[in-house]
């Protein structure tokens, strides 16, 4: 009699899937922008929000529709009463560096103008993981790193000292601001990474100083100056700051009070008097900058150094229509 015999195999061992730590620090930076346009008044701008291009778009398109989200904008017309733009407590000017930052090589720069009442950091690291080089798994990383300040010369002074000890995915900013005391000649600002640079291929580890920031701390209505303000995500544009351009109806000027810009057309009769309107006659363009006093020659030249009826037939033959050829 022949028996059978039935039994099982041993369950052979699942691999250990590696463990992935989520990302424990995000960040986000936007770009914040105050640039002086033209001497102010100027009529506006030429076609409301269609006027603004972000690296050559428009922010708006002909119906109305917004080509970029989250992207804030004030306008100021250049008036002498104007009021202050929200959100710019201070002068900046912000200077690229893009330089990685070496445990060995201190990165230092020098400021001289005496104006200064602090300067911002703006600090990079990459993607930040520490691999396990047995088990797989992916974990965050710390690195120490400081500032010093050197005012007149003298010694070095810590002002900072901070880490980061996170795991992240993607780039991540962080800015410090460094308040100056007051000097005589200026300051150097040294930024230190404590943490040596790793050499494993496991870890991921650069740090980079992005850009620096001089700052001027004062709340300025910049009057009689055409402003736009804005403020987008930098992510829109790759992290960088996006090429502006402006569509403007320049500076309003003196012409006669007969004449309407618009349609070129002199009214009746002139008394000789003038009123202020935008216009691109060269003729009444001319005579602004003679008798301006802000922006043109006027402390030179009056009025009656000027003979204005002469510039009046002169302006209506520039204002007068020419055949284009076409019909």
């Amino acid at each position: 009699m022949t028996a059978m015999v039935k039994g099982a195999k041993k369950g052979s061992q699942q691999p250990r899937q590696p463990v992935v730590a989520p990302d424990s620090a995000q960040s986000k930076t936007y770009i914040k922008e105050l640039i002086g346009l033209a001497e102010g008044e100027v009529e506006g701008l030429a076609n409301g929000y269609q006027s603004i291009l972000l690296e050559d778009t428009p922010l708006q398109d002909e119906n109305g529709n917004k080509n970029f989200e989250n992207v804030t904008v004030n306008f100021r017309s250049g008036t002498n009463d104007q009021e202050y733009i929200e959100g710019f407590p201070a002068v900046e000017n912000e200077i690229p560096i893009d330089v990685e930052l070496k445990s060995s090589t201190p990165w230092v720069r020098s400021f001289n103008n005496l104006d200064l009442d602090a300067v911002r950091l703006r600090l990079r690291w990459g993607p930040l993981r520490n691999q396990d080089p047995t088990t797989g798994d992916v974990t965050g990383y710390t690195i120490e790193y400081a500032v010093d300040l050197q005012t007149d010369g003298g010694a070095w002074s810590e002002v900072l000292r901070a880490k980061i000890s996170d795991k992240t995915s993607d780039n991540y900013e962080r800015p410090h601001r460094i308040d100056l005391p007051k000097a005589d000649i200026g300051w150097l600002v040294r930024v230190r990474r404590i943490t040596p640079n790793s050499t494993s291929e496991y870890i991921s580890d650069k740090m980079y100083v992005k850009a620096v920031t001089e700052v001027i701390d004062a709340k300025l209505r910049y009057p009689n100056t055409a402003l736009v303000s804005l403020q987008y995500d930098a992510e829109t544009f790759g992290g960088s700051v996006a090429k502006l351009a402006v569509d403007l109806k320049g500076v309003k000027i003196k012409v006669p009070t007969n004449y309407n810009p618009e349609t070129r057309e002199y009214i009746g009769f002139w008394d000789g008097t003038f009123k202020r309107a935008y216009s691109n006659n060269p003729a009444w363009i001319y005579y602004d900058l003679c008798t301006s006093k802000r922006y043109g020659i006027g402390e030179r030249i009056t009025d009656g150094m000027l003979d204005k009826w002469s510039l009046y037939r002169l302006a209506q033959y520039c204002d007068e229509l020419v055949p284009d050829g076409l019909g």
